[in-house]
């Protein structure tokens, strides 16, 4: 079918001159980076205690040269988890007494061992976890989720203790139904995120975030905050937008800028949720090459993976070329946008 379908530049005169390119040209068309240093894994058994045996045992088996993922969400029962080759281990902290030790599998995924630790206060077992984990693994947290609902009253307070832990964190992710413009400000201006920033939770209109660096990818579910200005400034190679307040002609100005070569030279990926039929028609006008497929194409590179039920090629004025598809979408009729680099 045819297609119906930098990092934060300071505010110096060069950034000044771009958004005013930017504003001209709207106007007229209205990095598990598992490059964590890995390292050599030396597990002292004779000064472990029997808890911290139990994990090191667990990778030992395998051997002395472990690549893991440590990861810490802090949800109703908390969890903390790690994973060596193909193999994770979860410790569910459960203030359900008679789950306490109790282990399994997930049936619906392989190679997962579930346990569950009873804590009466299962912050005080998380704290106690990650510390195990972290210090007998000599591990570097990787991924930190926090559902924003579960402990509202403490959420500042746990990212301020992460901290005392751990100075960065690969990805950060944030879930919740009630507004959480407050957590995720104090987070990100409280702990160095250097790779992913997934936001799931419920933001306002009026939130607004000041990336400090580049991101491989920025998710964002509820991205009526996003101006066309703020996402030609986004520093990310991968961008995802559910919810937007965006126009047919922005979005459309969004990839007029990119093929002029303003803004966004590092983008590999960007999807957003299509509001509209007129969204599609904007689209549909930017110059471009139709794309006779018959079949779904599949594309991936190292950032994306994406199936698109039809589409068109658009061309940067350097020569690299991008694909515009659509994928079906859950959340519009219209489907979701999906911006592919397919050269550079």
């Amino acid at each position: 079918m045819n297609f119906c379908l930098r990092k934060n530049f300071s505010k110096s005169s060069a950034y000044k001159k771009l958004m005013q390119n930017c504003r001209q040209t709207l106007t007229t068309f209205h990095t598990f980076r598992l490059s964590h240093l890995i390292e050599l894994i030396r597990l002292h058994f004779s000064l472990m205690s029997r808890i911290a045996k139990l994990i090191g045992q667990m990778c030992w088996r395998n051997s002395r040269h472990i690549d893991y993922r440590f990861d810490v969400q802090i949800r109703k029962e908390p969890l903390v988890a790690f994973t060596t080759r193909k193999h994770r281990w979860v410790y569910m902290i459960t203030t359900d007494s008679d789950k306490s030790d109790k282990n399994g599998n997930r049936e619906d995924l392989e190679n997962i061992e579930l346990l569950h630790k009873y804590y009466k206060n299962p912050i005080e077992g998380l704290k106690t976890w990650f510390q195990i984990v972290q210090n007998t693994l000599n591990a570097t947290l990787q991924c930190f989720t926090i559902n924003t609902d579960d402990y509202p009253a403490q959420n500042k307070l746990l990212i301020d203790w992460i901290k005392t832990q751990t100075s960065t964190v690969e990805q950060c992710v944030f879930d919740g139904s009630n507004l959480a413009d407050d957590d995720v400000m104090y987070c990100s201006a409280t702990m160095t995120i250097n790779w992913g920033l997934y936001l799931h939770a419920k933001l306002s209109d009026q939130f607004t975030y000041n990336f400090p660096c580049e991101f491989a990818y920025f998710t964002v579910q509820f991205g009526e905050w996003i101006t066309v200005e703020q996402l030609i400034s986004i520093p990310a190679i991968s961008i995802s937008i559910g919810h937007s307040s965006l126009t047919p002609q922005e979005l459309k100005g969004f990839f007029q800028v990119w093929i002029a070569k303003l803004v966004h030279q590092n983008l590999q990926y960007f999807e957003i949720v299509v509001k509209s039929r007129h969204h599609l028609e904007a689209i549909e006008s930017l110059p471009h090459s139709e794309i006779h497929n018959e079949e779904p194409m599949h594309l991936e590179n190292a950032f994306y993976k994406a199936t698109l039920l039809g589409g068109i090629e658009i061309k940067r004025c350097d020569g690299a070329t991008a694909v515009l598809g659509l994928c079906e979408s859950r959340h519009s009729e219209f489907g979701l946008l999906c911006f592919c680099l397919c050269s550079d």
